[in-house]
């Protein structure tokens, strides 16, 4: 008489010299990532492997399948390839306050204009209501897709808001970097410096090492080249080009390269690594003032709007004014970590260089070969 066969269950192995959890299921063995000594995750891998083999694949009718049970899913097998997942945790906190009561048949236009209607009263932007939409039509896609659902439920979104586009003039900037070194706030200072020679997204620039990083982008002094991702970084759609170091920025790097010592991070206060410039940002943006010639009054010019992402709309906007020709965009563009798209489209108004050719074609005469 043939043994019956076992439901799945959790198996020690052994795996080059370690101890490690497996869920055997009939002949197969597939690995939990979780050693001898942990066995909690071991029942959880386990626990999520029971949920997705005893799920029925078809026949679910989108009112039986709860938007809970969706976003649930998205967290299971979405999120552990995201690069940066820590955003997306905070979106998916969102939307559940909202639908983890509702099923997938309530997915339409109403619930998705109500949805945005008490995220704005709650105080967030339309631009963040829209981007957590976007994140609950990509948990639905991938359920749908993997699940065998058919299903087609329906969106509305907030519309777009105007890309922001405030960049520092070259006195702004001398401002800023001054009030931060009044204030102490060096680390601020070496962020702007970084910032708006290279475009280097801030938390990039507050990732970078002194030396050769596997998860974290690096100087390298003596090739003169800063490794704006780690060597065993996956690469995303923030692209983060290597590049070389501007001749304006180099005396600085190696100054504080001294200044630094055994200091691992090149942005630290006190030698620690700094997890938030929030804080010390606006402090120094509020310590910008001039005096009011009208009124003898001091004004601070830098708002709100100056944000740590405007040094970045910075180095593009100073770059993209210097193009002496059409090539240089793409250098541009491929320096900053951006297609050449998104660099004309953003910013091309500064310099319309790009437009040369269909000038001079409209203003030559027909046959001449100079424009008149």
């Amino acid at each position: 008489m043939p043994r019956p066969t076992l439901p799945p269950r959790l198996r020690l192995r052994e795996y080059r010299g370690a101890r490690v959890w497996v869920i055997k299921d009939g002949k197969k063995n597939l690995r939990t990532g979780c050693y001898e000594d942990n066995l909690k995750g071991a029942e959880e891998k386990l626990k999520e492997y029971l949920t997705d083999k005893l799920e029925p694949l078809t026949g679910k009718k989108p009112g039986t399948i709860s938007c809970a049970e969706i976003l649930r899913y998205y967290t299971r097998h979405r999120l552990p390839r995201i690069a940066n997942a820590k955003n997306e945790v905070y979106l998916l906190k969102a939307l559940e306050r909202f639908w983890s009561e509702k099923h997938l048949i309530d997915v339409d236009r109403p619930n998705c204009r109500a949805y945005t209607s008490q995220r704005l009263t709650e105080g967030v932007s339309g631009a963040t209501a829209r981007r957590e939409l976007e994140t609950l039509r990509a948990a639905v896609n991938l359920y749908l897709e993997e699940r065998k659902v058919v299903y087609h439920p329906s969106y509305e979104l907030p519309e777009k808001s105007d890309a922001r586009l405030r960049w520092l003039t070259r006195t702004e900037a001398a401002q800023l970097l001054h009030a931060a070194r009044r204030r102490g706030n060096h680390h601020i200072a070496r962020i702007i410096l970084i910032g708006i020679y290279t475009g280097t997204r801030v938390g990039a620039i507050c990732s970078l090492r002194w030396t050769a990083s596997s998860s974290s982008g690096y100087i390298d002094l003596d090739q003169g080249v800063i490794f704006r991702k780690g060597y065993k970084e996956r690469a995303t759609k923030k692209r983060r080009p290597s590049i070389g170091i501007p001749a304006r920025l180099m005396p600085h790097l190696a100054r504080w390269r001294k200044i630094d010592g055994k200091c691992t991070h090149v942005i630290n206060r006190f030698g620690e690594p700094i997890e938030n410039i929030r804080k010390a940002w606006v402090n120094s943006r509020n310590d910008v003032t001039e005096i009011d010639p009208a009124t003898g009054e001091a004004k601070h010019p830098l708002g709100s709007d100056v944000s740590p992402h405007t040094l970045r709309h910075t180095a593009a906007s100073w770059g993209i004014q210097n193009v002496q020709n059409v090539q240089d965009l793409n250098a541009l563009a491929d320096y900053l970590g951006m297609t050449l798209d998104i660099l004309l489209s953003t910013y091309g108004h500064l310099n319309p260089i790009h437009h040369n050719a269909a000038t001079n074609a409209i203003s030559r005469r027909p046959g001449s070969l100079f424009a008149e």
